[in-house]
């Protein structure tokens, strides 16, 4: 059932996107969706290239702790959690979790799989900083939107010095807390110790799935270049770096929102807008990856009904339940 609260919320997204929408011109629009119809099979393509490298990364993870899993089940796992998270609010917080717990069947995993979004978000957030330093550089006006990116900017940074650091932060908390420690902050704590000891036992699976994630963030950038030369948009590396960190950066304050209705779509061309290019090609840029997003969604959670039984609420067992919130507790924490 679907709360008031994410229907308001959906409601106000999609009238969002109808005001950017009516604001460009629907004839621009929808005249830039078709020239760029190529563009959206080959996102579609380079999504399902990284998929299958996200996915060996995950495998790498998981091998080095002694666990088996075939690749085509954790690319379905992989689907099925992201396709929950994408339609929740503060997607991470409910995709992690639901990944850990269908994984469960094969074994724990829980450190390999969170060392394995560690790695991929580390990635992610560095090409996120060059992509606000280029976008800053690209706005010649907007000092609010300067602001928001040097603002977004720095908590990556203070976040990606904080997962690189060798020591634990959160041993010395707990430690001085005594006593008082809530539960769920000492799970975090022995987590993040267990991350730390499978990132000192295992250095070269920690590079292969660095590199395979860097190579994820070369194909999301590709995305972008696929659009502008469909576009016939000009283009060189500060501008495509300059889309892909306004994109993230936009990620990170709409991620309130259920599958960030209309906050993409409004960012992204708004963003085009303060780098002077076309509103209606940022549109449909945002557009282009909400159909893969969505035919994503689509296929793991098709997947995810059919192998777990979803459509019946007696399959789902209040232990399940709680182990889902446990887990997501956890990563909060994390």
């Amino acid at each position: 059932m679907i709360r008031k609260t994410d229907a308001v919320l959906a409601a106000a997204g999609l009238g969002l996107f109808a005001f950017a929408a009516g604001r460009i011109g629907w004839d621009a629009v929808i005249r830039s969706i078709v020239e760029a119809r190529t563009a959206v099979a080959v996102v579609v393509c380079l999504t399902l290239v990284r998929l299958i490298l996200q996915t060996r990364s995950w495998s790498i993870a998981l091998r080095s702790e002694g666990i088996e899993t075939p690749i085509s089940e954790l690319m379905l796992i992989r689907l099925a959690s992201q396709g929950i998270g994408y339609l929740s609010v503060l997607g991470p917080l409910a995709s992690e979790p639901m990944k850990i717990s269908l994984l469960r069947k094969r074994g724990s995993g829980t450190t390999a799989t969170l060392v394995d979004s560690g790695v991929y978000w580390f990635t992610s957030g560095l090409v996120g900083i060059a992509g606000c330093i280029s976008a800053i550089c690209l706005m010649n006006h907007g000092r609010h939107s300067i602001a928001s990116l040097a603002i977004v900017g720095a908590i990556i940074a203070a976040a990606l010095f904080l997962i690189a650091r060798p020591k634990s932060r959160l041993t010395p908390l707990v430690n001085a807390l005594g006593d008082r420690c809530p539960r769920w902050l000492d799970k975090a704590k022995k987590v993040e110790v267990a991350i730390r000891e499978f990132e000192s036992q295992y250095p070269s699976s920690i590079r292969r799935m660095f590199a395979l994630d860097a190579a994820c963030q070369v194909l999301l950038a590709a995305e972008v270049v696929a659009i502008l030369w469909c576009l016939k948009i000009p283009f060189h590396a500060g501008t495509v770096l300059g889309i892909e960190g306004a994109s993230r950066a936009i990620k990170i304050m709409a991620g309130w929102m259920p599958a960030r209705i209309g906050a993409d779509e409004g960012g992204i061309a708004g963003a085009f807008l303060a780098f002077g290019l076309s509103p209606a090609s940022g549109l449909t840029l945002a557009l282009a990856r909400r159909s893969r997003d969505l035919l994503a969604a689509l296929i793991g959670l098709s997947w995810f009904a059919l192998s777990a039984g979803i459509w019946k609420a007696s399959t789902i067992s209040p232990r399940t339940v709680a182990y889902v919130k446990e887990e997501e507790t956890t990563c909060v924490a994390c």
